[in-house]
């Protein structure tokens, strides 16, 4: 049984009615009730939501179209009790076959904007990760993207605009706003090298800016995936380059990753993270684990590091899966793998 009611629902439809309504601007202030957004979905699947291609329904989706609009939807949805979550791409997140009892707030197409930006455009001085000013601004090239904007999207944008740096991402199929959360990278860069603020909201509800020496970003992590906050908008430093060679480049990247990875079948990527000293996928060949299935779920016979779905695989066949993968490796090489899959809506063990 739904923990969020019927009337629930449409108390937070009245709060966010577009209009004049005393109870909304109480909530959610005047200037935000001036925003028209999308509407609410009710019991709405999510499995055409996520890479992995399964997972079961939402019992509110939104998917706002500004920073306002979220933050209004997260002012309601709290006056009115409801919990909520963020998404973005789906691309390493797993929701249970029963779903999540919850409003959840899809950052895509509406909240996808990703423009060429000038320095006095920044929330402030362009720091490096030390959050020391950079010294020398001529040459570089700044962008600002919001959260639901494919990182892919972002990387080819700001290359054919001579933005060098972003080639890693070329093939990544995330949104920016996870990627911040993730610190998501490949081929030796990451996030960290090109961010220089973040716009977030806190698990105080307030929105700040944050710089990248302020982000606390390590190996798939970051403050906001550690201590909470909601990603709405980032800013990132290119060098100046040749769109030509940056595409090239890009291209000889994804023509890598094609050849290593089971981009054919529905996944979320890298299953776990790299454990220190170790590969993950190596360590699970190693265990004999390679082209194992539980239901339709299969570790990849291309690529051991890889949880694919082959056809028919349900969300509870990739959580046993995982949950298996890492008994295995324990036990055989005494490693725990961490998840790099975010698994939502579980009775975790």
């Amino acid at each position: 049984m739904s923990v969020i009611s019927d009337s629930d629902i449409g108390r937070l439809r009245a709060i966010l009615r577009p209009g004049p309504d005393t109870q909304r601007d109480a909530v959610i202030g005047t200037e935000d009730a001036k925003e028209s957004w999308g509407e609410l979905r009710v019991d709405e699947s999510l499995q055409r939501f996520s890479t992995m291609r399964v997972g079961g329904p939402a019992r509110i989706l939104a998917e706002p179209g500004s920073e306002e609009e979220t933050i209004a939807l997260i002012r309601a949805a709290e006056s009115v009790g409801i919990p909520y979550i963020t998404i973005g791409n789906g691309s390493n997140i797993v929701v249970s076959d029963r779903g999540v009892d919850a409003l959840v707030i899809r950052f895509a197409e509406r909240f996808s904007d990703v423009s060429e930006v000038t320095p006095e455009d920044l929330p402030g001085i362009p720091p490096d990760q030390d959050g020391n000013p950079i010294p020398d601004l001529s040459g570089l090239l700044f962008f600002r993207a919001e959260a639901g904007a494919l990182l892919s999207s972002v990387a080819v944008r700001a290359a054919k605009a001579a933005g060098a740096g972003m080639e890693f991402a070329g093939g990544i199929p995330g949104s920016i706003g996870g990627a911040v959360r993730m610190n998501a990278g490949a081929y030796c860069s990451e996030m960290a090298d090109i961010l220089i603020f973040a716009r977030v909201i806190d698990p105080d509800g307030e929105v700040r800016d944050y710089r990248v020496d302020q982000m606390e970003l390590g190996y798939r992590e970051s403050r906001f995936s550690k201590k909470g906050g909601i990603v709405l908008s980032v800013w990132i430093a290119l060098k100046r380059g040749d769109p030509r060679e940056i595409l090239m480049r890009m291209s000889e990247l994804n023509a890598k990753r094609a050849a290593s990875q089971p981009l054919n079948l529905p996944s979320c990527g890298s299953a776990f993270k790299r454990p220190p000293g170790h590969f993950a996928g190596a360590l699970i060949e190693q265990a004999g684990l390679k082209g194992f299935s539980i239901g339709g779920a299969q570790v990849s016979v291309k690529h051991a590091g890889f949880i694919v779905n082959k056809g028919g695989a349900t969300a509870q066949d990739i959580y046993d899966l995982s949950k298996y993968i890492i008994r295995t490796v324990r036990e055989q090489s005494k490693v725990t793998l961490d998840p790099e899959i975010c698994f939502l809506g579980f009775k975790h063990e």
